[in-house]
């Protein structure tokens, strides 16, 4: 099967890989650079934490479980680092400080309530046995206990596009970045290829759009309409710092984890709604400077550091908060994936796509998720 799959991200490289894998002629096109949209601006955290209902915890779930299969396929997996997750709420407002996607202002104890009930992994410490494990961590004055997730990491989503690049490449796929799809060419209810940019026309069997909150861009070129809920977020980068700071931290004023080359990634849900009002220059770094001096408090070792770098991302979600996996009703030769969440479920989401497209297997976990449910 002739095959273009629209969009480097995490969830676009691991469907080319696949498809690739199982024998599929791939074209993979990228219309800046591989991880240049929302993969590449994700605090990328990996978990099935604020994951609501059960049916989408469990897709979570193997989400995470897919970063281990992968590793144990490809030999390696440096972009994966399962040092853990530490979560704890203000007393007064015991709501964490995580996006509100799709779970809302979910009270701490309901959702450890949820999550001990789904039998999914974590403890209780203290605030003493928290710096045994992550000593340079300071909780805040009044809080007593901290839920630690051991399972829970985070992702270097480029080195994970990367590597999931180089692997469709040694299946056979072409990988072209720099080429934007401008046009999906349909032949009557087929869609038969695209046109770029550039003027290349590329046929294919099915077109695979994974183009993230470009999304309903592409489903407008093939003639209809899929709701995005795009929200934006701001992610900040301290200078090198010593530390040995190595899991995540959600803390209620500021989320941290590490960055790499000793430097941490700091990221605020608050000052991300202030985006929403206010998102010029000037204030973007006013809130990065903020966002700093907040993570001051929860890891003093970033005393002296300073900004390096701060990016506002925009993060990938349909309406409604849930994934978008399947092919189009009344359309042939298209295929849509488009989720938040996508470094947790990419891997897996690539996989599950690739066996019904070319197997015509349905995993049960993506019966809620099909396209259907958000077209007009």
């Amino acid at each position: 099967m002739k095959t273009i799959v629209i969009g480097g991200g995490v969830i676009g490289a691991s469907t080319a890989f696949r498809l690739a894998q199982a024998g599929a002629d791939v074209t993979l096109l990228e219309a800046g650079r591989l991880a240049g949209g929302t993969s590449g601006t994700s605090f990328a955290w990996m978990n099935a934490n604020n994951k609501a209902p059960h049916a989408y915890h469990l897709l979570n779930v193997g989400g995470m479980a897919e970063h281990a299969r992968l590793e144990q396929e490809l030999g390696a997996a440096p972009w994966l680092h399962v040092d853990g997750n530490a979560l704890w709420t203000d007393p007064e407002d015991p709501v964490s400080n995580e996006p509100a996607v799709p779970v809302t202002r979910e009270g701490f104890d309901a959702k450890l309530a949820r999550l001990r009930e789904w039998g999914y992994p974590f403890e209780m410490l203290t605030p003493t046995e928290l710096r045994e494990i992550q000593p340079g961590i300071r909780v805040h004055d009044g809080v007593d206990r901290v839920a630690y997730f051991p399972t829970e990491g985070w992702v270097d989503a480029p080195l994970l596009v990367a590597s999931l690049a180089r692997a469709a490449e040694r299946h056979g796929a072409t990988v072209r970045t720099g080429q934007e799809v401008v046009e999906l060419i349909r032949e009557g209810d087929w869609v038969v290829g695209v046109r770029t940019a550039l003027g290349d026309l590329i046929s294919a069997d099915l077109v695979v759009i994974c183009a993230g909150r470009w999304t309903d861009r592409l489903a407008a070129m093939a003639g209809f309409t899929l709701p995005m809920a795009p929200t934006p977020g701001l992610l900040v980068t301290s200078t090198p710092v010593a530390t040995t700071l190595r899991g995540i931290v959600h803390s209620p004023p500021v989320n941290i984890r590490p960055a790499g080359g000793s430097r941490v990634l700091m990221a605020s849900a608050e000052h991300d709604l202030r985006l929403l009002a206010d998102g010029s220059a000037p204030a973007v770094a006013g809130y990065a400077e903020e966002v700093l001096e907040r993570a001051r408090a929860v890891l003093p070792d970033l005393a002296g550091a300073s900004v390096e770098s701060y990016v506002v991302g925009v993060r990938s979600i349909p309406e409604g908060g849930y994934p978008v996996v399947g092919p189009v009703p009344g359309l042939e030769g298209v295929y849509v994936i488009a989720s938040h969440s996508g470094v947790t479920m990419g891997p897996l989401l690539g996989r599950l796509a690739a066996r019904e497209i070319l197997h015509g297997v349905v995993d049960a976990r993506l019966s809620r998720y099909r396209p259907a449910r958000l077209l007009a």
